[in-house]
């Protein structure tokens, strides 16, 4: 008699806790994703940066930084907006737009004159975060950051 009172028990248990474990297991998933874009932004600034800060005497350093930048976040599908400045005794030049190989060469110095002591080169990244499951399942999407940013600084030598 007992056996047939506790027949289809298995089955409600099991309706009771799959919503739990694909929600466990969805969340992991797209912390993981998170993780991953996270640590490819922080790579790619920090190598931008690196090669910035050496990029002193040479007549493109925006775009070899620019270029960099791409290379390093070829995998990432999101939107991301780079930023390169050099900042020198507290003025901070950007470099953007048409005259920014002009500018960041200026701003880096040259072979024979060097910039002033404690100059840094910065690259930023800002990159609209593309979630696998963008708020369709669970409202996951809701929990997660729209946006990742990375910021690196090093000193021009």
């Amino acid at each position: 008699m007992k056996a047939k009172r506790q027949r289809g028990t298995a089955a409600v248990e099991f309706a009771l806790g799959l919503p739990v474990l694909l929600f466990m297991m969805f969340s992991i998933v797209q912390a993981g994703w998170w993780m991953s874009n996270y640590v490819v932004l922080n790579n790619a600034v920090s190598a931008g940066a690196r090669l910035l800060a050496s990029e002193r005497g040479f007549a493109t350093p925006y775009t070899d930084t620019a270029g960099a930048v791409a290379s390093a976040t070829g995998s990432l599908s999101g939107t991301q907006t780079v930023t390169v400045a050099v900042v020198s005794l507290g003025v901070t030049t950007t470099c953007s737009g048409k005259t920014a190989d002009v500018s960041c060469a200026a701003a880096l110095g040259t072979l024979s004159q060097p910039p002033a002591a404690g100059t840094l080169a910065s690259v930023s990244i800002s990159y609209q975060f593309a979630a696998p499951f963008g708020g369709s399942l669970f409202n996951l999407g809701s929990i997660m950051p729209s946006s990742i940013s990375a910021n690196a600084s090093v000193v021009v030598q």
